[in-house]
This record gives C-alpha cells, sequence and structure tokens, in this order.
C-alpha cells in the first residue's frame, strides 16, 4: 500500500504541469480564441468551477454523470467540479440575463474535470472552450456557430479538419413513439455502425416500410445533400428536419465551407440534451473529435426560462495536437534585452519605458558583469546586452557585431529593428 508520504511532490493521474513553452503556447491559444470569440460579438462569461451536483447533472447523460468529480461541503450538500460549460452558461442565460436582448452571445474558456481514464489529448482536467448562442431557433443560427467552430480551428492553425454534420431532430422523429429502451438500442447501433445490431434492434420494435428504411441506412448517408432525399420525400416532422439541415449546409456553403462540412446522418451521439442539428469537428492527426456542438432548445427551460439555443465546446489540447505548424505557434518569450542591474534613476527610467513600448526587457538581479552578463544573455536567447550608463548619459550596447556607446536617442532608433 502506497503511504501518503510517498506522494509528495507527485502529482494525481490525469492532471499535469505545463511551463515554458508548452504554458505559453496554452495561453496563446487561448487569447487566439478569445479574441475570435469577441470579434464575432460574443461575450465572456466565466462561471464557477463547482457547484451543486443537482444542477451540473441537468442535461448530461449517463457517462458524463458518472465521470463527475464530487465531493461535500461543511453542510452536508453535495456539489460537483464541472465536466462541461454548457449547463452553467444555460443556467446564467435563465437566471441573470433575463433582462438582456435576445440573441445572446457568450462564450467561455476555462478547465473542466472529468474522472476518465486520461487519453492523448485530454486529462482529466483540460480546457475547453466555446460559444452559446441563445434566444434564436433558425438555420442562420446554426450556420453562424457552426461556421464559428471551423473558424476557431483555422484560427490555431488546424488546416486539415472537417466538419461533420447530423442533424438529431430527423432521428428523433424517425424514432418517436418509442420506448426508450428500444430507442437506446437503436441509437447505439447507429453510432457503432452496425447493421447486424441495428436490424435486431429494428425487428424487436416491429418498424417497417419507408420509416425502416431510412432508419436501417442512417449509418451510410454520408455526402453532400444528396443524403436527405428519403427524407423530404417522407414528409412531417422528418421532412422538416431534414429541410432545416439543407438550409444550414448551404448557409455554409454561402460561407465557402463546403469542402469542409460533410453531412452524416449516422451521427447520433452526444449530449442527451440535442435536439436539432449536431457537428464535429475531425481532424485525421486525432483519433477524437476537436470539437462537438448541436442544438438544444429543451434545457434553459429546466431552469425557468424556454430558450432556444446553439453551441460548441472546444478542446484547446486536443487542437494543439492537430496544428500544422506548433513551433510557429509559440508565441516568443526570450528578451528583446537585458540590461545590467543598476540603481541609477535614467537606467530605471529607461527601461520601464523600453517595456511601456512593447519590448521585453530583463533586467539582471545576480550582478553579472563582463563576458558573464553577454554569456547569460545568449543562453536566454537574447541577442543584445545593454550596460550601465556613464557620467556623459551613454549607454554600453552590445550585440553579435560588438560594444558600443550609444544614446537613449541611439537606442530607441535601434529598437525600430528589433524583431522576434
Amino acid at each position: 500500500m502506497t503511504s501518503q508520504h510517498s506522494l509528495r511532490g507527485h502529482l494525481p493521474h490525469g492532471v499535469q504541469d505545463l511551463f515554458l513553452s508548452e504554458a505559453d503556447r496554452r495561453r496563446r491559444a487561448e487569447a487566439v480564441l478569445r479574441d475570435l470569440f469577441s470579434r464575432w460579438a460574443y461575450r465572456e462569461v466565466i462561471p464557477p468551477t463547482f457547484e451543486y451536483d443537482e444542477t451540473l447533472v441537468i442535461g448530461a447523460g449517463p457517462d458524463l454523470r458518472q465521470a463527475m468529480y464530487r465531493f461535500f461541503d461543511r453542510e452536508g450538500h453535495t456539489l460537483a467540479l464541472r465536466a462541461d460549460f454548457t449547463t452553467q452558461v444555460a443556467r446564467i442565460a435563465a437566471t441573470k440575463l433575463f433582462d438582456q436582448p435576445l440573441p445572446l452571445r457568450c462564450f467561455y474558456i476555462g478547465s473542466v474535470f472529468r474522472y476518465e481514464e486520461p487519453q492523448v489529448g485530454r486529462q482529466r482536467e483540460f480546457t475547453q472552450a466555446g460559444v452559446e448562442l441563445i434566444g434564436a431557433r433558425t438555420p442562420a443560427a446554426d450556420a453562424e456557430v457552426v461556421a464559428l467552430a471551423a473558424a476557431a480551428l483555422e484560427a490555431l492553425d488546424v488546416r486539415d479538419f472537417q466538419i461533420v454534420l447530423g442533424q438529431m431532430a430527423l432521428f428523433r422523429a424517425l424514432t418517436a413513439g418509442l420506448p426508450g429502451d428500444d430507442l437506446e438500442r437503436i441509437r447505439e447501433a447507429i453510432d457503432q455502425r452496425n447493421p447486424v445490431r441495428l436490424k435486431r434492434a429494428l425487428d424487436a420494435t416491429g418498424i417497417t416500410g419507408p420509416r425502416r428504411a431510412i432508419l436501417s441506412s442512417l449509418p451510410d448517408r454520408i455526402g453532400g445533400l444528396d443524403v436527405l432525399e428519403d427524407a423530404f420525400a417522407f414528409g412531417g416532422a422528418v421532412a422538416e428536419a431534414a429541410q432545416t439541415l439543407a438550409q444550414v449546409y448551404r448557409l455554409l456553403e454561402a460561407c465557402g465551407l463546403a469542402g469542409r462540412v460533410i453531412l452524416d446522418l449516422g451521427e447520433v451521439r452526444g449530449m442527451d440534451y440535442y435536439t436539432g442539428i449536431t457537428f464535429r469537428g475531425m481532424s485525421p492527426g486525432v483519433g477524437w473529435p476537436l470539437l462537438s456542438g448541436g442544438r438544444y432548445d429543451e434545457l434553459i427551460a429546466q431552469f425557468g426560462r424556454p430558450l432556444a439555443a446553439v453551441g460548441f465546446g472546444l478542446g484547446i489540447e486536443r487542437a494543439l495536437l492537430a496544428q500544422a505548424s506548433p513551433s510557429c505557434f509559440t508565441p516568443p518569450t526570450a528578451p528583446h534585452l537585458i540590461v545590467q542591474n543598476c540603481d541609477h534613476a535614467a537606467c530605471l527610467s529607461l527601461v520601464q519605458q523600453l517595456r511601456q513600448a512593447g519590448y521585453r526587457v530583463e533586467v539582471d538581479v545576480l550582478d553579472r558583469r563582463g563576458a558573464d552578463l553577454w554569456a547569460y544573455a545568449r543562453s536566454q536567447g537574447c541577442p543584445r546586452v545593454l550596460r550601465c550608463s556613464d557620467p556623459e548619459g551613454l549607454w554600453r550596447l552590445q550585440d553579435e557585431g560588438g560594444e558600443r556607446p550609444v544614446t537613449a536617442a541611439q537606442l530607441w532608433e535601434e529598437t525600430k529593428t528589433w524583431s522576434d
């Protein structure tokens, strides 16, 4: 049995430290997404990391409920770490933003926690970024969120990706009236693309005719608008769901995403709360979705305010795995200039001015001098050193070309040539 003392200095299974370039890369990804979402007129929400368990389980399927980290407060209430953001945003929209004009456009970036076996690109604590468009039940709203998901992957330099677009409303219409157990067996067989299991599941329900024909073929209906032809002819809610999906697809084509989006009517997995379109962002370099989302028009009503909504969540760690040029995405961190430690007012003022101008300036606090200071600068990837001013108001600037005296004006002129 492992003693508690032996765990000191070790991390629990499924979490990790990020430092130096990896920490920089992650923060850069978050900044890129925050800027992108803001430019699409989405505003940030920051929910708490944990809430009452009975709140966070709303809309969550059995697997997600089982994966939640739970604990008790001093009053005996069961609390849980969030395993997903959507339920929290739904609660905020219903209880805190009721006086805001519709639609609401919200985005979030933060850690989520799931007690499941760690895998490449996802630990038990991982970073999720996403958006929710609330208060609009239109194909245009669906298309905007899917287009923004594609833009997010492009902004993260994930160039070789595809958006797989499905329609849960079509599946729901085809299975309307079936008992829950029958519906779940059919859904699992379609999700697994298993024709034998699907035939058995359909045999057990007694479904026949065109309805059975369409359900049987759902796993193979992958492609363009042609996969919807039988659904159009079926009529009723099935045809209506197909028509909505077709409208979304055409809008995405108009956005220039025709080559990125593929219809898949066998796409019936996901959160239990999805009621309309569903979609996933896939990359051939990663075996799991980089992002997933869909329409959920019934979730927010469980907090007392019926509102239509559509959104997606993106796993930042997985997206970073699929980057086309990971090294190019890492922001520069080496100082532009290392300054010899000095207590002269002129030196300290110059350092502050350079930093305010946007340059990364490090002051050496170990009192290195001469060759030692230059060697330290090179070890940090810094191409220049500035030494203390002399009584005549000159500094000594050293770079690969050697050391020379410079005035403050000459130094500022040189900064124009500094780059990353």
